[in-house]
């Protein structure tokens, strides 16, 4: 275990160290360096983004460290709601129509697997904006709480500060602004999830315990939740970095669509402003970001698929 965790932290440094070097040769395309000034303008570079210094934004003129305070919150807050709904209902969906093989639930989870997975995020956000915001009237198209309210800062996470105030009225405002933009980015996950723990459920129902669970009189509810839910666990771990990369890319989509004030808005307004400085932080953020959560679940997926050898052993 330990040598394995030098290897992925070797390959964390070595590809960060990549980064930084593309980034620093954009850097330099886009500013004034001399050739003789290469290696100590690089180093103070580097220095900058490890103490996250990233300068001042030429559209704006604020540091942008302080802007990334502003459009980071909503974003993270909405992969980690769409990721946890997308999980529960998706591992649900799985295990009910693998445990229901050739019934018509299992079709109906079968379809959904199907038809989610192949759905666009930016067609169904639209479909959900004219159906629900144009043509039904019941939820906002843009932002994540009206203007008409103002929340105090207390985390910087909206949802946080807003159960915080306390006040009903902002939290069914809130909740609607939130309704279309989680429903659209947790639709492709979540039929992911489902395919992956369907398949996996159906393959573990043919195994002896399973059986013997049946057997013994034990519900459907318990098999799934006592043996079923525990043993597909590695084979969703296994999958969480390439759906999270594929969840953050759909939530940059999501959030131009329902002008979310979040970084993929962030991000689309500094290329259209030709917002180098932003370019650049974003990258290396998101860059290291997607370097720390691979390694982080790379280590979890080793310890449950060892943990689970070891029940099973």
């Amino acid at each position: 275990m330990i040598d394995f965790l030098i290897k992925k932290l070797e390959l964390f440094f070595i590809t960060l160290f990549i980064l930084t070097l593309i980034l620093f040769w954009a850097h330099i395309r886009l500013g004034d360096v001399e050739i003789n000034k290469i290696v100590p303008e690089y180093i103070h570079y580097a220095g900058n983004l490890v103490t996250l210094n990233f300068g001042n934004s030429t559209e704006s003129g604020m540091p942008i460290i302080e802007e990334m305070k502003l459009f980071f919150p909503p974003t993270i807050e909405l992969l980690l709601l769409s990721l946890a709904v997308s999980f529960c209902v998706g591992i649900f969906l799985g295990i009910v129509g693998g445990l229901n093989h050739h019934s018509v639930v299992d079709k109906f989870v079968y379809g959904f697997c199907l038809l989610g997975s192949s759905v666009p995020v930016y067609w169904s956000a639209q479909i959900f904006i004219l159906l629900f915001c144009i043509y039904i009237k019941i939820f906002p198209t843009t932002g994540n709480i009206s203007m008409l309210y103002d929340v105090p800062r207390y985390s910087g996470f909206l949802v946080i500060d807003v159960f915080i105030q306390g006040n009903n009225e902002i939290i069914i405002d809130m909740l609607k602004h939130l309704a279309l933009p989680l429903i659209s980015l947790s639709l492709v996950p979540c039929a992911t999830f489902a395919r992956i723990t369907r398949r996996s459920t159906i393959n573990l129902t043919q195994n002896y315990f399973i059986k013997a669970a049946y057997c013994r009189g034990e519900s459907r509810f318990d098999i799934g939740v006592h043996h079923v839910l525990r043993n597909i666990l590695p084979d969703i771990v296994q999958k969480l970095n390439i759906i999270i990369c594929n969840l953050y890319s759909s939530c940059i989509l999501v959030e131009v669509i329902f002008d979310w004030p979040g970084t993929g808005l962030w991000i689309t307004q500094s290329i259209n402003n030709s917002d180098g400085r932003i370019i650049e932080t974003t990258t290396f953020v998101l860059g290291t970001s997607f370097l720390l959560l691979n390694i982080t679940l790379d280590i979890l997926s080793t310890l449950v698929i060892n943990r689970t050898r070891l029940t099973h052993g």
